[in-house]
């Protein structure tokens, strides 16, 4: 009997085993398999800028390993993998922790430091010896030794308690050989109507971009010049994020934001028409109906198999308003009844969905149903406008969509 292979084991044979290769000789093999880990984190944490109050940018390589920039927040992410063993703090202070205090003093050096966490993410667990465990739980907590081999590290003893306060410690991250796993099943999660070989496709792009942005140049600039003139200038004192503003585009190369993410994923299930309308104000080149499909689940072959029998219905649209007196008006009464039918189906296949595939793809689900019954939508074509062709009812039903007024998804 042959073994299943699972999604995950297929993504790392297929697609990452190109990376690895491209070590440059034996002894950096664990270095990349280091460098490429990150990048999978940097990924998962790009994901979190889709969400209404995730970051709006991940800035790679520039003060720490990962630096997310929120409206009013900035979180300083230093990322640690371990061959073996677990996390002693002593061992943390070493190998972390002493970074964190570097961007902790750059940060405080420009009036930062209020608004931002600075975050120690280590791969495996830590040690469970009682201090280890304390000090995990609540850094201020650290003791007097402790302390005393942090300000060794560089922290100046005026401002350790504020830095402890602002310290948070992630440990068990996923490891170098489960984290595809876990990426691949939160995108799953995202997007529960990709096909495996479609999140395959996602997560390479998605890591590519990483990949890049932690390889660019860095610019010799200091944090102030780069970093402080986000500040929105509107209020300052606040310190808030201006994503926008020219210290950003010094390390646009860097740089992997939302809108850019938006542009390379599907739109998520029930995604509204105003985000959906914002990407094609950032000008993306998919039609509303596209969109709308994939935000509804609809493979690639129903998306294209409906634009098809949309473009043939628009021909037709077009030659009727050119030759009726009364199209526009014959045209809206067979949208309102194109669309009461569309609606009934939906909210009937939302209805029995439960529990099976219709439930991550209603678009595909919806697009079929109507399709295997052309008659009952020629029968809508009471005026012959289509010559009661229920496939072209079908594609004006796609043009319906392009105008918001059909979302191809629970009604």
């Amino acid at each position: 009997m042959t073994e299943a292979v699972s999604p995950a084991a297929s993504i790392q044979g297929s697609l990452f085993d190109a990376l690895t290769r491209t070590a440059t000789d034996p002894s950096g093999v664990d270095t990349f398999a280091r460098y490429v880990w990150q990048a999978k984190q940097v990924v998962r944490l790009w994901l979190t800028c889709l969400s209404s109050g995730g970051p709006h940018l991940v800035i790679c390589e520039h003060v720490e390993d990962i630096t997310l920039v929120y409206p009013d927040q900035i979180r300083f992410l230093q990322l640690k993998t371990r061959d073996r063993g677990s996390w002693s703090a002593t061992v943390m202070v070493d190998h972390g922790i002493n970074s964190l205090v570097r961007s902790y003093s750059a940060a405080r050096e420009v009036g930062l430091q209020e608004r931002s966490t600075f975050e120690l993410w280590l791969e495996g667990p830590t040690a469970d010896s009682p201090d280890t465990v304390a000090f995990e739980k609540k850094p201020s907590s650290a003791s007097a030794a402790l302390r005393k081999k942090i300000v060794s590290a560089g922290a100046k003893r005026a401002w350790l308690d504020d830095f402890l306060l602002r310290l948070v410690i992630r440990p068990n991250q996923p490891t170098r050989a489960h984290i595809d796993a876990v990426a691949f099943r939160e995108i799953g999660a995202m997007w529960p109507f990709l096909s495996t070989t479609e999140m395959e496709h996602l997560f390479a792009r998605l890591l590519g971009s990483a990949t890049a942005a932690q390889g660019a140049d860095r610019p010799d600039a200091s944090l102030h010049s780069l970093l402080v003139p986000v500040l929105d200038s509107a209020g300052a004192s606040s310190n808030r994020i201006n994503a926008g503003s020219d210290g950003m585009s010094a390390l646009a190369a860097q740089i992997l934001d939302r809108e850019t993410l938006a542009d390379m994923t599907s739109p998520i299930p029930d995604e509204s028409f105003d985000q959906v309308l914002e990407r094609i104000s950032r000008g993306s080149t998919a039609s509303m109906l596209e969109l709308k499909m994939r935000a509804g689940g609809a493979s690639a072959d129903t998306i294209r198999q409906v634009q098809g029998l949309r473009a043939d219905a628009e021909v037709q649209r077009q030659m009727l308003l050119a030759s009726r007196e009364t199209a526009e008006a014959d045209l809206e009464e067979l949208a309102r009844r194109t669309l009461t039918v569309a609606n009934a189906t939906a909210r009937r296949i939302a209805m029995t969905s439960l529990g099976n595939s219709a439930a991550g793809r209603p678009a595909d689900a919806i697009a079929a149903d109507l399709l295997s019954r052309p008659h009952d939508l020629g029968v809508l074509d009471r005026r012959s406008l289509f010559e009661k062709d229920g496939l072209s009812v079908f594609g004006f039903l796609g043009h319906l969509s392009d105008e918001c007024r059909f979302k191809w998804s629970v009604a």
